[in-house]
């Protein structure tokens, strides 16, 4: 039996889809924290319902993909990762009669704050963000579980892109503008934070099959990235969906979309995860923010 927590979210609804094509007599049961079409509420840090949940599910296998990427304050942003987790393996460890399971956990590369050069799995972590310090704890908690018998495996997935982006991300924040554009004059302006800093962007579909490769072939205690392994400036992904609109759209910088704190370049090392299963990414960025757009736009 697998369970998917947080499986109503962006890359939860994608995962779903991947397990099924891969696995169509897989047995999958998703949640979160809100009902909905094929989702099982649940709020982790509830231990009375994470409890009642895994006793009905069991699972072998799970995907814990709960949290979120909204700019909350610290507490919040504490209370999605880290308190959701330890009451998802608080729960697990408590199934009557019941073998511990293996867990994915979804990190990010906001865990390893500023590196030079690129970022593989050996890289220390040092976050500068209240995300990326929420992350951490998530993974340094779920990790804490090992000695349970837990196998426990962390995906620190970089940014991604791809249909269904919330517009709190940079893809879908532009597209969300754009695609406004375009259903009226097509012309318009579109407000910007800093452009020059440069991500590695990975398709959500890859990231998906990333996550389910490190759920069958993953070892316990290893983390392994999840990205693309070549970065683009924010400014180039912006020209990109621009180009894709067919609009004229001015760019406008906003004081007030600048971070105080901001990493210049961030890029990734898959070579770990592609020893492991042979996985890369097969979506080109372009294509990938082509279909970001084509998602807001419909």
């Amino acid at each position: 039996m697998i369970l998917i927590t947080g499986a109503a979210g962006f890359l939860g609804r994608h995962l779903g889809r991947e397990l099924k094509a891969r696995s169509p007599a897989a047995r999958i049961v998703r949640t979160d924290i809100v009902a909905g079409p094929g989702i099982v509420p649940c709020d982790l840090i509830d231990p009375a319902a994470a409890r009642e949940l895994v006793r009905r599910v069991r699972p072998t296998l799970v995907f814990h993909l709960a949290g979120t990427t909204r700019p909350l304050p610290p507490a919040q942003l504490w209370k999605a990762h880290v308190s959701a987790t330890i009451g998802l393996f608080e729960a697990l460890r408590r199934v009557p009669g019941g073998r511990p399971c293996s867990v994915v956990v979804s990190g990010s590369s906001a865990e390893y704050g500023p590196v030079r050069g690129t970022a593989t799995e050996s890289t220390p972590p040092d976050p500068v963000t209240a995300y990326g310090r929420s992350k951490l704890c998530q993974s340094l908690a779920a990790r804490s579980y090992a000695h349970l018998g837990f196998k426990v495996m962390t995906a620190r997935i970089f940014n991604v892109s791809g249909p269904g982006i919330p517009d709190c991300l940079a893809p879908g924040t532009f597209s969300r503008q754009i695609a406004a554009i375009a259903a009226g004059p097509r012309r318009g302006r579109v407000l910007t934070g800093n452009l020059t800093a440069r991500r590695d962007y990975v398709d959500v579909r890859d990231a998906a099959r990333a996550l389910v490769d490190i759920g069958k072939l993953g070892a316990g205690g290893e983390t392994y990235n999840v990205c693309y392994g070549r970065t683009l400036s924010i400014g180039r992904l912006l020209d990109l969906l621009v180009a894709a609109s067919g609009c004229r759209i001015d760019v406008v910088q906003d004081p007030r979309l600048i971070r105080r704190v901001d990493i210049p370049e961030l890029a990734g090392s898959h070579a770990k995860l592609t020893r492991l299963s042979g996985w890369a990414p097969r979506i080109p960025v372009g294509e990938s923010l082509a279909d970001t757009l084509r998602w807001y736009l419909s």
